[in-house]
């Protein structure tokens, strides 16, 4: 049986922001993005998609990073979420769209065996309701033993789906959406359960889709006007101004606790998964396993924001954090109430 990948990134990096979004940058400025955060922060981790933005344009970003890196590509880790159909915004776990899903995105990549290759997982983007999620990862893993892909990762998935995966493969990680305004996994099973099988946790959005972040708070008056036409945060329940304007009472509590470590909010978020990451600071929850974030950053100013600046939490720091994160009950659906039937399935 193949062995899960190990990810030993302190930080990953998320591409979706480079080509998800409604006027992408070139490709090869895109590329020359991920080529600054590989080579000045040692970033390995690198979460990619296949429906992230039309014509493959994010595995084809990753594709010219790889093409003209100078940087050892045998060293990075590519997980690519797949399955999901732009057109009809619907997930496909069948064993038809998995094996289309999979052999498009390792077209993108060196061939099997080629000294080149990156580490290649695999993850389907939900959790598809009509197929059964044991045949669903069985097909994934027919391509994991055949050498088209290296892992298995989950995307959105409840402790139960977890379980039921890894007995049939194993899984390199669990990629959920967590930080401070979204703590849903502590609660819910999926993070005991991914400590109690030491399967990683990948965060996504650690930053809160941009409102952890000095420059939401510091502008909170205009912060929701700036927002571009076309961004997707535009649907979400918590860019809604109701409930933006609520939780910015908990923003401005973790700013506050932030200026008092002269740092920024994003650093305090992301120094806090590194203080987290195979920690027992979780009550009830034993040794937690690798937990990595992935920030993205669209320019070299952002990246060095969110990647430069991390500072070293006490354990007095972090109970003062878990005291803030308890004291509030942040308002607003991740996505909205359409969606939330999608998640943690």
């Amino acid at each position: 049986m193949s062995s899960a990948i190990p990810i030993n990134d302190k930080i990953g990096f998320g591409t979706m922001s480079l080509s998800w979004i409604p006027n992408p940058k070139p490709i090869k400025e895109s590329a020359a993005t991920i080529e600054y955060v590989t080579s000045k922060y040692g970033v390995k981790y690198l979460n990619a998609g296949e429906f992230y933005g039309a014509d493959d344009i994010n595995l084809k970003i990753i594709k010219e990073f790889l093409d003209t890196t100078s940087q050892p590509t045998n060293e990075f880790i590519i997980s690519i979420k797949g399955g999901l159909d732009l057109a009809t915004f619907k997930i496909s776990g069948t064993k038809e769209s998995i094996s289309k899903s999979i052999e498009n995105c390792a077209s993108y990549f060196a061939p099997i065996g080629d000294s080149k290759r990156p580490k290649i997982l695999y993850e389907i983007a939900r959790v598809d309701p009509n197929v059964p999620y044991a045949d669903t990862i069985s097909y994934i893993h027919d391509y994991v033993k055949s050498g088209h892909i290296d892992g298995i990762s989950l995307s959105e998935v409840s402790a139960k789906s977890i379980a039921t995966a890894a007995e049939i493969a194993p899984i390199s990680c669990v990629e959920v959406e967590f930080s401070f305004i979204t703590q849903d996994i502590v609660t819910n099973g999926v993070l005991k359960e991914c400590s109690s099988r030491d399967i990683a946790i990948v965060a996504y959005s650690p930053l809160g889709r941009g409102l952890l972040t000095n420059y939401a708070v510091e502008n909170s008056d205009t912060f929701l006007k700036k927002i571009p036409e076309g961004d997707m945060r535009l649907h979400f329940d918590r860019f809604a101004p109701e409930n933006f304007d609520s939780n910015l009472k908990y923003m401005k509590k973790l700013y506050e606790f932030a200026q008092k470590k002269n740092t920024s909010l994003e650093s305090l978020s992301l120094s806090w998964f590194a203080a987290v990451s195979q920690s027992s600071t979780i009550e009830g929850l034993g040794k937690l396993p690798k937990i990595v974030p992935i920030p993205s950053g669209s320019t070299p100013q952002r990246i060095d924001s969110n990647f430069g600046h991390l500072i070293e939490l006490s354990p007095s720091d972090l109970q003062e954090i878990q005291e803030i994160i308890s004291s509030y009950t942040v308002q607003g659906y991740r996505y909205n109430e359409h969606a939330e039937g999608t998640l943690f399935q």
